[in-house]
């Protein structure tokens, strides 16, 4: 006898219990997803992330067409959780559209079990408990749950906070379309009063915006294998157990999705540390430790890692090898629209690169002119160039550029400007979804952190602006360096980046290197449309530039 398609849904939907917005009608505990502490934000979560009983059926009607449908281990340590918190934690799993899930929560030794009252209420058989005799701490205990799991993706979940409800279905829609070995999603806090804000809306794989912080923090989903292959978690790391993980994934495969939704919020409960810090305060020696170590283990020319003290709790400072990197052979073109000028500039540089191993030459705009000095390069090294719309160093920071053009990927950095009135001309380049340039945090006052830290954080761009940038010299030559086919030499600098985008290379702004400009004499509109024209045809995307982001201001601000 042939059964009919509901029939057999039924059957399979047999071997699991239902989500419950099967058996409600109840809407109240969605409703939880729209509020924000921030009008702005809640417009935009109401846009967004307004969830009904209806709409959740029917992306569950969607997730049975997937033809790939694998079991994901959710795993939850928890120590003496607030029992209430606890219970809206485990709701939100309950709620998830994507069934195939299982939940193993391990309790670490807990002095106060009061939550399992409330834990003895669901009758789920999705639901694995485990209470364990001794106090061991985060990585040991996530390890015991992962190794009671029996899913092909393990996803984590902290003891307070909340997954959305398509969540998991989000991370399975991904993987119709290609194998993930990491996937991770943007995010929220969830203030003491219960409401959203402080969302976080994070670029696309960005490697050296990980080595300032470790912006991915929730929500992560890993593949059994990725995890097996690096040894999971290390308890030498605890406190910063995922930051380590997470470096140590990344050395191992490429296969990272991002999906540019808020699809985890984070609480700050009373003894988060998302709201006191000092409470765990070896968490933040331990991403010292988690950092240095990894850029060790990459070979990479570091003496120290320090937490940067201008920034928030958990932002890093690379201490590069002055005494490596001073060594390196840099050439420095100088260029101008006269003598006069080149030597201004060359003069400017030549005290601060004294002790490097520096060549200056010199050079008009003429764009053949600057690629007939590249020519003359052999053999590996960096390049530095400087026209002379640049005024004044602000602080000098060649050690830090030339520390990230020794990452492998890394093929060209860019520096910070700010204009006459000590105002930020940008902080990097960033491309919206539409096409438009967006030159981040001009006009804003110098000391701006910027959303994210953005503005004063080394991370990954779309381009840098060409008044002053460094390269490899190497790529400059696989290239056929910066000859545009005719146009002048911002022309050809900004289609030079594009060609190291589209061969998988990167582009890293590092504000401490930070320049005065004199903005009144640039002329770049051409040669910017000419990038933004080639750009579109290509059809290209900033992966940097979150598209949950205003496409109009260039404060990284809301788009609603």
């Amino acid at each position: 006898m042939r059964l009919n398609r509901k029939k057999l849904r039924d059957i399979r939907l047999s071997l699991f219990d239902r989500a419950p917005f099967f058996s409600k009608d109840d809407e109240t505990f969605l409703k939880r997803y729209t509020l924000s502490e921030w009008s702005e934000y809640e417009l935009w979560l109401y846009r967004n992330r307004l969830f009904t009983i209806s709409g959740l059926k029917t992306l569950y009607n969607q997730m049975e067409s997937f033809k790939i449908k694998p079991k994901i281990s959710i795993i939850m340590p928890v120590y003496n959780p607030e029992p209430v918190e606890f219970m809206q934690a485990l709701e939100s799993v309950l709620w998830q559209v994507y069934p195939y899930w299982e939940l193993c929560i391990v309790d670490d030794c807990s002095d106060n079990r009061e939550y399992l009252n409330y834990l003895k209420q669901v009758k789920d058989k999705r639901v694995k408990m485990f209470i364990r005799e001794v106090h061991t701490g985060i990585a040991d205990t996530s390890t015991y749950a992962i190794n009671k799991t029996c899913g092909d993706y393990i996803a984590e979940l902290d003891q307070d906070d909340e997954l959305h409800p398509d969540s998991l279905f989000a991370f399975v829609q991904a993987l119709q379309f290609g194998e993930i070995d990491f996937f991770y999603s943007d995010k929220d806090i969830i203030s003491p009063e219960g409401k959203r804000y402080m969302h976080f809306f994070k670029p696309d794989w960005s490697p050296e915006y990980l080595l300032s912080f470790n912006y991915i923090s929730h929500f992560e989903i890993f593949s059994r294998s990725i995890i097996s292959l690096v040894g999971g978690y290390r308890t030498d790391y605890e406190g910063s157990q995922d930051y380590d993980l997470i470096l140590r994934v990344s050395e191992k495969t490429a296969k990272i999705h991002h999906c540019p939704m808020i699809l985890y919020s984070w609480r700050q409960s009373k003894n988060s540390i998302a709201i006191r810090p000092e409470l765990k305060e070896y968490t933040f020696e331990a991403g010292v430790k988690t950092l240095r170590d990894a850029l060790k283990r990459r070979g990479l020319p570091v003496n120290e890692i320090t937490e940067d003290t201008n920034l928030w709790r958990g932002q890093y400072r690379i201490g590069w090898d002055y005494d490596i990197l001073k060594e390196r052979k840099t050439f420095f073109i100088a260029i101008g629209e006269n003598k006069r000028e080149t030597d201004r500039i060359t003069a400017l540089f030549k005290h601060f690169t004294a002790p490097f191993n520096v060549k200056f030459l010199t050079s008009d705009f003429i764009i053949e002119n600057i690629d007939n000095l590249l020519k003359g390069m052999e053999g590996e090294g960096f390049v530095f160039f400087c026209d002379d719309r640049i005024t004044e160093i602000i602080s000098f920071g060649l050690t830090d550029m030339l520390g990230y053009l020794s990452i492998e990927d890394v093929s060209v950095t860019g520096c910070r400007f700010l204009d006459r009135s000590d105002k930020i001309f940008n902080a990097g380049l960033s491309v919206t979804g539409n096409g438009k340039v967006l030159f981040s945090y001009e006009g804003s006052p110098a000391d701006v952190h910027g959303y994210g830290a953005t503005a004063a954080a080394a991370r990954n761009v779309a381009a840098v602006f060409p008044a002053f940038w460094g390269c490899k010299i190497s790529e400059l030559r696989e290239r056929g360096y910066l000859n545009n086919l005719g146009g002048g030499y911002y022309h050809g600098v900004l289609n030079f980046f594009i060609d190291i985008l589209n061969i998988g290379k990167r582009i890293a702004y590092v504000p401490h290197m930070s320049l005065r400009i004199d903005k009144e004499r640039l002329d770049y509109n051409d040669a910017l449309q000419t990038f933004i024209d080639r750009w579109k045809k290509e059809h290209m995307s900033d992966p940097y530039y979150n598209p949950n982001l205003t496409d109009i201001y260039t404060d990284f601000g809301l788009k609603v």
